[in-house]
This record gives C-alpha cells, structure tokens and sequence, in this order.
C-alpha cells in the first residue's frame, strides 16, 4: 500500500511538473505614454499554457505575493524595491488568493503598476524582467520567469494624456437624459466628431463593450472589483488614445441614422458613416445595440458592415 501511494505521488508530481513546464509567462507594455520618474508604467503580464495539460495556480489579491519586478539599468544595477512594495512585505495581513485553472491554449493576463513594485527616480533605459510563483511568495516552489522587456525613462513633465484630459473635462460632470434610441446614437457620433469626450462615453456602456471581445472578457470575469475598475479605466484611455482596434472611435465625416427599432428595453439604431479620404468616401453601415436601465438607453454593442466607397 505504501509503495502504491509513493507511486501515485510520483505520478500526480511528474503530471504537476510536465504542466508546468508548459506555462509561460510574459510581460509587454500596456499603453503608449512618455514615462518619467514617478510615474505610473502599466505593465501587461500574462500567463499562458501552452501544454497539453490543465495549469492551476494561485493568483493573491496583493498581487505582490504572487509575482515580482526585477528592474535594472543598463549597467545592470539593480533598483530598489518601492515604498509601496515594502510596506505590503511587512504587513502581517493574511493573504487572500484565487486559484485559477488555465486549460491547453488558454491564457491569463492582468495589468500592474511597475512603480508598485521598484522605485525608479532617475531617466534613463532600463531591462525589466518578472517572476510568477504559482504558489505565493515564500512557498518553496517552481517559479515562471519571463522575457526581458525595455523601457526608456524621460525626464521632464510629459504633457497630459489622454485620460487625464478626459478627467479634468468631466470635472463638469453630465447626467445621461431620458431620450430615445436615435437620439443617443446621433449624440454619441457628434461628440465624437467634436471631440467632446464626456458626452462621447455618457451612453456608452463600456463594461459590455469590454466584454464583447472574449479574452478580454474571461479576465474581466476573474478579476476582483478594483482589477475591473482598472481594466475599464484603462479601456477607456485606450480608445481614447487611438490604441485599439475601436470603430466606435473613428471620427465620420458625415452620417444618417436609417433605422430605429426598440422595445420596452432593448433596441437597434442602424446608420449609415461615411468616412472622408483624399479622393473618395468609404461608407459603412453601423448597428448599434441599446437597452434601456432607469429609463435611460445606453449602447452595449454594435457591429459594423462594409458599403462600398463612393
């Protein structure tokens, strides 16, 4: 009996072992923005199996106990960890963890803030590198590295992003109005050809926009309240900044609502953009998806079809 036992552990070990020998991880920069010393860089860090086999691991609400931020400069010195990944080391709170369950092919991705993790006061080229344990820190365990990802520190004051320019525009705060489903749909475009980025995400519901794609909607799904206040904020600083494949966010030259069907609560807008090139119009056909919560219609999807060109 206990040779069976030794047997099976052994077994269950080398199946653990194969698995994660499959899993990858990796890192890449999030969005496009100038960095400078103290400031946030968003970094993208996704875990993927590529075996054969389910991956397991436990992923922490203090995502610093479950990966870390090897930072150097070109000389290879290495930086020193951040006030704020200090203070999280030392505190005795307990750790709370989600396991998570990667099947053959399926990948996991979610986005830190490297200034978290390694203080970087001084402009100049650095190597970042990081490492996963599936098993939370301090857990004697097999550990994922990843590649090598270069980042350049500026110096000075970068000009404000996108973001932080729709921030300091909503101070001014509007309030979506009762209105039909046409109405909103022909709102949403004139913001957006006017550049009127406020009234542009009132009647947008960026959540079910989001979650149209279906990676980014399996993450979403995992993440904990403040990931997905993250993951939302950061979807609309990249629409904004033109860093995604959004047709929602390209600017018509012109445009004519064709059709309008609605319920008590779900309805369709189809309309007609056009698009303005040196020598020709490209026009395309939009049908946007709305419901209807407290009496307001927000669009939550919308597909687009190619018309020609004129």
């Amino acid at each position: 009996m206990n040779v069976r036992r030794i047997l099976t552990a052994a077994i269950l070990a080398t199946i653990a072992h194969a698995a994660f020998a499959q899993a990858t991880l990796s890192v890449s920069l999030y969005d496009k923005r100038i960095y400078t010393p103290g400031s946030e860089i968003p970094v993208k860090v996704t875990i993927r199996n590529d075996g054969a086999a389910s991956f397991r691991f436990k992923l922490a609400e203090q995502r610093v106990r479950s990966l870390g931020f090897d930072v150097r400069s070109v000389s290879n010195r290495a930086l020193d960890a951040s006030d704020a990944w200090k203070r999280a080391m030392a505190s005795n709170t307990p750790v709370y963890y989600r396991e998570i369950a990667l099947n053959p092919g399926e990948e996991y991705s979610f986005v830190e803030d490297l200034a978290d993790y390694v203080s970087i006061q001084e402009p100049g080229a650095y190597v970042v590198r990081c490492s996963f344990w599936p098993e939370l820190y301090g857990v004697p365990a097999q550990t994922l590295n990843s590649n090598s990802l270069s980042i350049s520190v500026r110096p000075g004051v970068p000009s404000p992003s996108a973001a932080e320019l729709f921030r300091a525009e909503a101070s001014a705060a509007l309030k979506p109005e009762r209105v039909p489903p046409d109405v909103v749909v022909t709102r949403t475009i004139v913001a957006r050809q006017k550049s009127q980025w406020n009234e542009f995400f009132l009647y947008l519901d960026l959540e079910r926009l989001l979650k149209t794609n279906p990676n980014e909607k399996r993450a979403y799904d995992r993440e904990s309240d403040d990931g997905r206040r993250r993951m939302l904020e950061n979807y609309r600083a990249k629409l904004m900044e033109g860093t995604i494949d959004g047709a929602i966010v390209v600017i018509p030259s012109s445009f004519e609502i064709i059709e309008t069907r609605y319920r008590a609560s779900t309805g369709t807008v189809t309309a007609i953009l056009k698009f303005e090139y040196s020598n020709f119009h490209e026009v395309k056909e939009y049908t946007y998806e709305l419901e209807k919560r407290d009496d307001v219609w927000y669009i939550v999807a919308y597909t687009v079809q190619n018309k020609g060109t004129e």
